[in-house]
């Protein structure tokens, strides 16, 4: 039982984080970013101030749970290497963290859009180029908990696929997932050129991994166990011992 729900808070905390990361993404970002026009940028983060700190809440609540499902998987996946699995579970510690210090690019960004108080000094020209800046700072440092998220996909794919309880196939899955996110992270930087088709390669090879993962975890957290067998009904009610067949 212990395990089942442990199991089923995995696919919970994972399903929050597919869920929370697009939607917090889209609203503080995707909505508001508009690309090589820092001033446009600027103007809608200070007309839609509202909805752009609900995006930076969003992904605080992201790397929470990340920290959550770190100690869950772990705790998995201890029986089957103590060491590998406590690896794992430091790299995704260390990918929330980075998710953490991200957070405060877009605080930056929308201390400078506002320009209230000691930042008035500062030309408005010079304010919105720099809170661009900062915003676009924001993708490289996705690349950085990259590197640390590949290397958690990577120890948890082959601890999966060691385990003996979970499918081999959902090892493998998250291996290549692993191997996507590490080689956008270090491809992007050595060979920025190719940022388009590493974006491709990492969606190809990583959701598919995560998204059977997630749909495991749940799956085995809300099955029900099997029910026990019921005994003949010549168990039910054995026949008394009575003197008579005892002594005849």
């Amino acid at each position: 039982m212990q395990l089942k729900k442990l199991t089923k808070l995995g696919g919970i905390l994972y399903l929050t984080i597919f869920i929370a990361v697009p939607l917090s993404y889209m609203i503080g970002k995707g909505l508001i970013l508009v690309s090589g026009n820092a001033a446009a940028t600027a103007a809608n983060i200070v007309n839609s101030e509202g909805m752009f700190r609900f995006g930076l809440a969003g992904e605080a609540v992201v790397f929470l749970v990340e920290v959550l499902l770190a100690g869950v998987l772990y705790t998995l996946l201890k029986p089957v290497s103590p060491s590998l699995s406590l690896a794992a579970a430091f790299a995704r510690l260390g990918e929330a963290v980075i998710q953490a210090v991200n957070l405060l690019t877009s605080v930056l960004a929308l201390l400078l859009a506002s320009g209230s108080g000691y930042l008035a000094a500062i030309d408005a020209a010079q304010r919105q180029a720099l809170a661009m800046a900062f915003l676009e700072s924001y993708d490289y440092v996705i690349l950085i908990w990259g590197f640390f998220f590949g290397l958690h996909l990577f120890l948890l794919g082959y601890l999966v696929q060691k385990s003996g309880f979970f499918p081999k196939l959902l090892g493998t899955l998250l291996l290549l997932a692993g191997v996507g996110y590490l080689l956008q992270s270090f491809g992007t930087f050595a060979l920025p050129q190719f940022e388009a088709a590493l974006s491709t390669i990492v969606l190809v090879l990583a959701i598919p991994g995560e998204i059977a993962f997630t749909y495991w975890l749940l799956r085995q957290g809300w099955m029900k166990p099997p029910g026990r067998k019921k005994r003949p009904s010549s168990w039910s009610k054995p026949e008394p011992i009575c003197e008579g067949n005892l002594f005849g």
